[in-house]
C-alpha cells in the first residue's frame, strides 16, 4: 500500500498569500505549479488519487482544474476538472506515463480562499481497482449498496459500461469554453492565407509604409528570433522594422540584430552606446521610421502573418480613420496560447482605467510629430502614457475585433503579471495625472487593488445641484433578516453617508405612504410628489419626479438602495461632467456583496447586466468590473443624467411603463453620439426591487426589439464571442 506524499505548492501566477494557508487570486487566470516534494524531481504518471483542503472564501467561487504537463506545455487538451465538497477535493485520477508538471487553477477569476496541502497517492494497477469499485458504490443511494441490490443495479447497466464511465471521468479532457476550439472554430477558418491577402493588397488604394518600432534589451535568442521572424512572415510586405538595441550586456544581441538587417533592407538599427531604458530606446527607434504609419512591438512578442493587413485593409476602407487598436492575448514559453483579451470598441474612459487598447495599435506619425517622443518621466509605462496623449488628438478610432498580437510570458515580463515590474505602476500613475491635468483639474490618480488597473478622477467643477429622483411604493421588505422600511432606509442612507452637500431629493409616490413613511420625508428633507394615474408606471413616475426637480443633474434612484461608498455622488459627477459623457451608472451590490449591476450588455436586442452574481470583488475581464468602462447602458436605478439633456430627449418613454425605460433612454443618448459610463468608484447596495417580482412584459420586449435590433445588431462593447444570456465575459461554453 502506497502512502501519500505531500507536494509543494507555487504560487507562480496571480495569486499572493495572505496567510499561511489563505490565498487570493488578483487576476483571470490564477494558478499554482504542484510541486514534487523536497528530493525528487518529477510526478509520477499511472492512477493518482489527489486530495486537497480546498475551501472558499466568502462568496468566491471555485472551479478547480488540474493541469498535465506531458512534455509538450501545459494545454487545455490535457486537463481534468477536479470535483470539490465541502471537505475539499478528493478525486482519482489517471496520469499521463510522462509527467512533467503538475499545475492548478483554482478558480477562473478574483477571490479568496484556502489550501493548506495537496497530497498525491499513487496506487498500483490492484489499489487503483479497489478505490474504483469503492467510488462506484460510494456513489450509490445508501439503500442500494447492500449485495442484493448491487446484483440488481449490474442488471440494468452492465459491470464494464460503469466501468468505462468511471474511467472516462478520471482522464484529462477538454474544458468547456475552451479558446483552443475558438481559434480552431472561429480564428483559423476566418484567416486569410499569405496569397489570399496579397491578392487583396493589389487592389488597395492605399498602401503606406507602416514603421514597426522595436526597443531591443538582452533579449533571449530564441524569442529575438521569433518576434523579427513573426514581421518579415507579413502578408502585407510594405512595412520597415525600426530596432533599437539599448546597449545590452548579452553579446549575442547586436550581432543578431545585424544579420537581420544585412538580409532584409526593410529592417533598420540603431545601437545606443549607454542605456537609456525602454523610453529612450524607443524614441531612438522611432527616429529611424519613415512611414505615414507606426505600430509598436516588445522585443520578445510575436504578431500573426495577417496583423498589418487588416490594418490596411481599415485604411482603404476608411482613409480618414487615424487610431486602429486590435483584440490581444497571450501566448506560453511552449507555445501555447491562452488569456485572450476581447476588447470593446472605443472606450474612453476604459482607456484612463487599464491600458486596453495596448497592442496591436496603428498611430498616424504626423499626430505622433505633434505629441512628441516617449516620456523618460514615464518610463516602464510609457506606452500608456503615449495612448493617453495620441487619443487626444483623434477623431476616428476603429478596433479590428481579432487577435493580431501575441504577448509572450516569460518571467519577470508584464505579460505574465504587472506587479512583476512594480516600477510600471508608479509611472502609468504620473501618465495619469497628467491627462487629468491636461483635460480638466486633476483630483487623484489611485492604484486599484488589482495590478494595471486605477481610479483616476478630476476635480468637480463647480457644485451643482443634484436631485435625486426615487420613486416609491412606501413598502416593507426583509433586509437582513428584519423588516424595513425601505423608503425611510433609503433617505437616511442618502443623508447620513453621502458626503456631496448640494443634494435635492424628490419622492413620487402613489398618496399612500404611512405616517412613519412621511416622517421620515420630513426628517431627511425630502421634496415629495404625488402620482395619482391609475396602473403602475415607473417611467411615468420619474418623469414626474424629474420636472418637480430643480437641480442641473438628475439622479434617478430606485428606494430599494443604500449608500456604500459616501463619495459615490462625485465620482459619478466627475465623469457626467467629462464632454461627450451623457449618463452614468454605478456598482450595485445583492445584499449578499455579490454583483447585482456592473454595465449592461445588448445582445439580440435583449439587455441583461454582466457578471450578475459574481463576487463583489470580481475583477471582470481585464478589470470591466473594479474599472471605469464604457456600455451601451446602465441601469435605471442609480442613473445620472443632466437634467438640460433629459428633457431635450423628452425623458423616459413611458411606453416602458416597467422595463427597458432606462435602457431606452441610455441608448437615445447614446445615438446623439453621447457615452455611457459605468462607474466602479461608486458602490451602493441594491436590494433588488424586492416590492415586486422581476418580470419583462413581452408586449415591452417587442416595442424594444422594433426600436433597436436592426440598430445595434452587435453590442460594440461586448464580443460575440461571449456567453450572452446571462453575460459572463467568458467564452460562450455552447459553442466553445
Amino acid at each position: 500500500m502506497s502512502r501519500p506524499v505531500r507536494c509543494r505548492l507555487d504560487p507562480v501566477h496571480q495569486i499572493v498569500a495572505d496567510a499561511p494557508g489563505v490565498w487570493r487570486a488578483v487576476g483571470s487566470d490564477p494558478y499554482f505549479r504542484i510541486l514534487p516534494p523536497e528530493g525528487r524531481r518529477r510526478h509520477r504518471g499511472g492512477w493518482v488519487r489527489i486530495r486537497a483542503d480546498l475551501a472558499p472564501m466568502g462568496r468566491t467561487k471555485l472551479v478547480p482544474l488540474l493541469y498535465i504537463d506531458d512534455g509538450k506545455g501545459f494545454r487545455e487538451a490535457l486537463t481534468i476538472p477536479l470535483e470539490r465538497d465541502e471537505a475539499g477535493i478528493d478525486n482519482l485520477v489517471r496520469l499521463p506515463r510522462r509527467v512533467r508538471g503538475l499545475r492548478l487553477d483554482p478558480l477562473s477569476g478574483a477571490g479568496g480562499f484556502t489550501l493548506g496541502a495537496i497530497t498525491l497517492d499513487h496506487l498500483g494497477p490492484l489499489g487503483a481497482y479497489v478505490e474504483i469499485a469503492r467510488r462506484l458504490v460510494a456513489q450509490l443511494p445508501p439503500g442500494e449498496r447492500a449485495l442484493p441490490r448491487l446484483t440488481r443495479l449490474l442488471r440494468t447497466r452492465s459491470p464494464v459500461a460503469l466501468w468505462r464511465a468511471f474511467l472516462a471521468s478520471a482522464r484529462p479532457r477538454p474544458v468547456p469554453a475552451s479558446y483552443a476550439a475558438w481559434i480552431d472554430g472561429v480564428e483559423t477558418p476566418a484567416r486569410p492565407s499569405v496569397e489570399a491577402m496579397r491578392r487583396a493588397i493589389a487592389g488597395f488604394a492605399l498602401t503606406p509604409r507602416i514603421s514597426i518600432v522595436m526597443p531591443v534589451y538582452d533579449t533571449p535568442k530564441q524569442w529575438l528570433e521569433a518576434a523579427v521572424a513573426s514581421v518579415r512572415a507579413q502578408g502585407y510586405e510594405n512595412w520597415e522594422l525600426c530596432l533599437c538595441d539599448d546597449n545590452s550586456p548579452a553579446p549575442h544581441v547586436w550581432p543578431m540584430l545585424q544579420a537581420f538587417a544585412a538580409t532584409d533592407r526593410r529592417i533598420k538599427l540603431h545601437r545606443r552606446t549607454t542605456n537609456g531604458r525602454i523610453s529612450a530606446a524607443s524614441n531612438d527607434a522611432m527616429a529611424l521610421a519613415t512611414g505615414a504609419y507606426m505600430t509598436l512591438m516588445d522585443h520578445d512578442d510575436a504578431i500573426p502573418d495577417n496583423a498589418l493587413y487588416e490594418f490596411v485593409r481599415v485604411l482603404n476602407e476608411d482613409s480618414t480613420v487615424d487610431f486602429i487598436y486590435s483584440d490581444e492575448d497571450k501566448i506560453s514559453v511552449e507555445g501555447q496560447r491562452y488569456d485572450p483579451f476581447f476588447k470593446p470598441d472605443w472606450s474612453p474612459e476604459a482607456l484612463e482605467a487599464c491600458m486596453y487598447t495596448a497592442h496591436l495599435a496603428l498611430y498616424r506619425m504626423d499626430i505622433v510629430a505633434r505629441i512628441g517622443g516617449f516620456r523618460d518621466a514615464c518610463n516602464g509605462a510609457q506606452d500608456y502614457d503615449f495612448a493617453l496623449r495620441y487619443t487626444e488628438h483623434v477623431r476616428n478610432v476603429r478596433h479590428v475585433p481579432k487577435v493580431l498580437y501575441h504577448w509572450r510570458a516569460i518571467p519577470g515580463s508584464t505579460a505574465q503579471a504587472m506587479d512583476n515590474k512594480d516600477y510600471v505602476i508608479a509611472a502609468a500613475v504620473r501618465g495619469l495625472e497628467d491627462r487629468a491635468r491636461r483635460t480638466g483639474t486633476l483630483d487623484f490618480v489611485r492604484p486599484s487593488p488589482y495590478a494595471g488597473c486605477f481610479f483616476l478622477r478630476r476635480r468637480i467643477v463647480g457644485a451643482p445641484r443634484v436631485s435625486i429622483v426615487i420613486p416609491s411604493a412606501g413598502r416593507d421588505s426583509l433586509v437582513g433578516g428584519r423588516s424595513v422600511d425601505l423608503l425611510a432606509a433609503c433617505l437616511a442612507s442618502l443623508r447620513e453617508k453621502s458626503t456631496y452637500a448640494n443634494i435635492e431629493i424628490v419622492v413620487v409616490d402613489n398618496g399612500d405612504l404611512r405616517p412613519a413613511t412621511l416622517a421620515a420625508l420630513e426628517r431627511h428633507a425630502a421634496n415629495r410628489i404625488t402620482y395619482s394615474a391609475p396602473g403602475f408606471n415607473v417611467a411615468a413616475k420619474m418623469n414626474l419626479g424629474a420636472a418637480g426637480a430643480t437641480g442641473e443633474i438628475l439622479v434617478f434612484l430606485n428606494d430599494d438602495i443604500t449608500v456604500i461608498t459616501p463619495d459615490w455622488i462625485e465620482a459619478m459627477l466627475a465623469l457626467l461632467q467629462i464632454e461627450g459623457v451623457g449618463a452614468v451608472g454605478p456598482k450595485l451590490l445583492f445584499e449578499t456583496g455579490e454583483i447585482q449591476h456592473a454595465g449592461v450588455s445588448i445582445v439580440d436586442a435583449t439587455p441583461d447586466h454582466v457578471r450578475r452574481g459574481y463576487p463583489g470583488d470580481d475583477p471582470g475581464h481585464f478589470f470591466s468590473t473594479v474599472g471605469n468602462r464604457n456600455y451601451l447602458a446602465v441601469t435605471g436605478a442609480c442613473l445620472m443624467v443632466r437634467a438640460a439633456e433629459f428633457r431635450s430627449l423628452g425623458g423616459f418613454d413611458e411606453a416602458y411603463a416597467v422595463n427597458y425605460n432606462d435602457i431606452d433612454l441610455c441608448l437615445r443618448l447614446w445615438d446623439r453620439g453621447q457615452r455611457i459610463v459605468y462607474c466602479a468608484q461608486a458602490e451602493l447596495y441594491h436590494y433588488e426591487s424586492r416590492n415586486r417580482a422581476r418580470t419583462v412584459d413581452p408586449a415591452e420586449h417587442a416595442r424594444f426589439r422594433a426600436r433597436w435590433a436592426e440598430r445595434i445588431p452587435e453590442d460594440p462593447f461586448y464580443s460575440p464571442w461571449f456567453e450572452a444570456l446571462p453575460p459572463t465575459f467568458e467564452l460562450d461554453p455552447a459553442r466553445f
